[in-house]
């Protein structure tokens, strides 16, 4: 190849390469599309669609006309700043939680500071389609866990959303008649109706899963062979039924009944088998209304307050439910734990297995279509709820053990008290910074929180939309439209 050759060859290369990169641009974009603390309006529209929390201003930016395709589509006023007044201090800017999109919420704080007023009011922005608090199309469906150990606390605080929300309750069927009659009871009061069934879990919903789940089954060195023995037969019976993930209860008790296990191993299997038959529909009928599969606009909650039912028992059924629920139900859900503290905190094989199962739910949030909230007193349950969550409240609270567990786990108090303050604190030390913020979280008001959503849609600048990255803000919960269950009980009421 001559040198004129060469050159030409070299040339063509160098077209080549420009043409291949050209090519490329289109999926490359505009960096300023992946600016992570600006989103422009007229670009990338999929962080503002998915943004779990929305401020006014930035909702009126979005409304202009030719923003169709970024306009809100679905929202509920969940509060608003109490320094976000106008000049007549009498109209206050509302901030939306955006009902649309997926999301993960974390509440805490002390008994009697608001965090299940701003549960009941998160869970009616889900459900109900009702133009005072905002727009709903599509209505959610509503799962709500409530297990109380000391069986002091009467109903569900959420069971009062019955007054506006069409409500079922399941039970356990050693409390049946005890919880009926407090639910019914509540119901009259509050001016609503409610439903209460027995929690029956039919047997069409079974899987291999949910039989290992249900009857406390964990492969180890040290389990019994008894349990090895039923782990066989749970993997036969799979095996036999091509794999496909049902399972046939009657072919297992069957097989069961053929092994000859010893009395001493019998006696622990049977009881096994005895309380996982006390939560079963062996034999429903073909008209039998599933009281797990979830509807649009509905709400669900499964109260195994009980002095049988142990928090062991109530993970595996709350686990069981759960897996059950978002399976079965076609349309968006929400899911909320209430009173979080009561079951999660147990040091024990159920409560660390219901966690992982929270823990896998949030991080697949997206694909299953399901918001998660959890209200709890207690903000070191498993560390990486907290981590997980896209939105973090903190109600009043007095402890500085707590406050220590929260500084570690949410970026906003992390990054104010270590780099001079980014929230709603000014500049100092880091010990300094810390005493104000915990001063902060003490002089909370009632239904007051400090709101941590690092994707949350602040404001507006220019074109661009402002994330809140890890700054801060003051948030007072709006009113209830359903009625209000938690007020506190003094000596004059009884």
């Amino acid at each position: 190849m001559n040198e004129t050759e060469r050159t030409a060859a070299a040339m063509h290369n160098i077209q080549f390469d420009n043409n291949e990169l050209a090519g490329y641009q289109t999926l490359l974009g505009s960096s300023k599309n992946y600016d992570t603390a600006h989103t422009p309006v007229d670009g990338s529209t999929e962080e503002l669609r998915i943004a779990p929390l929305i401020w006014w201003n930035v909702k009126e930016h979005l409304d202009k006309p030719g923003l169709a395709n970024s306009a809100l589509k679905q929202y509920a006023v969940l509060g608003y700043e109490p320094s976000s007044h106008s000049d007549d201090g009498k109209t206050y800017k509302p901030v939306l939680l955006n009902t649309n999109a997926p999301w993960s919420a974390f509440l805490c704080g002390s008994q009697g500071s608001g965090k299940s007023h701003t549960l009941s009011c998160m869970l009616e922005n889900c459900l109900l389609d009702d133009p005072q608090i905002g727009k709903n199309p599509h209505p959610l469906s509503g799962l709500v866990l409530h297990y109380d150990g000391s069986r002091g606390s009467g109903v569900c605080e959420a069971a009062y959303l019955c007054s506006k929300i069409k409500t079922r309750v399941l039970v356990s069927a050693s409390n049946y008649g005890n919880l009926k009659r407090k639910y019914e009871e509540m119901a009259r009061k509050c001016g609503g109706e409610i439903e209460v069934h027995k929690l029956l879990i039919s047997t069409k919903h079974l899987d291999t899963e949910r039989v290992k789940t249900l009857m406390a089954v964990t492969r180890g060195e040290e389990a019994p062979l008894y349990i090895q023995t039923l782990i066989k037969i749970i993997r036969q019976i799979a095996i036999d039924g091509g794999g496909v993930g049902t399972f046939d209860y009657k072919q297992l008790k069957e097989k069961l009944e053929e092994q000859m296990f010893s009395e001493k191993q019998n006696q622990p299997l049977q009881l096994r088998i005895d309380l996982l038959e006390s939560f079963l529909n062996i034999n429903p009928l073909v008209s039998e209304k599933d009281h797990l599969v979830g509807a649009p606009g509905e709400l669900l909650i499964v109260d195994l307050t009980d002095p049988i039912v142990d928090v062991d028992m109530a993970c595996v059924l709350f686990d069981t439910c759960l897996s059950i629920f978002l399976a079965q139900t076609s349309c968006g859900k929400v899911v909320a734990l209430d009173e979080a503290h009561n079951y999660l905190l147990a040091e024990n094989a159920a409560a660390k297995q219901f966690t992982a199962k929270l823990m896998k739910m949030i991080r697949e949030q997206r694909h299953v279509g399901a918001r998660i909230v959890i209200a709890t007193q207690e903000p070191s349950l498993d560390t990486s709820l907290l981590d997980l969550c896209s939105i973090t409240m903190v109600h009043r609270c007095t402890s500085p053990a707590w406050f220590e567990v929260l500084k570690k786990h949410v970026a906003g108090l992390y990054l104010s008290g270590a780099d001079g303050g980014n929230g709603e604190i000014g500049g100092g030390d880091r010990k300094s910074l810390d005493r104000a913020l915990f001063a902060q979280i003490v002089a909370l008001k009632l239904g007051e929180s400090l709101l941590f959503c690092p994707t949350a849609a602040m404001r507006t600048d220019g074109e661009e939309v402002q994330r809140m990255l890890e700054k801060f803000v003051t948030l007072r919960t709006r009113a209830r439209l359903t009625a209000d269950g938690g007020a506190t009980r003094v000596a004059s009421d009884v």
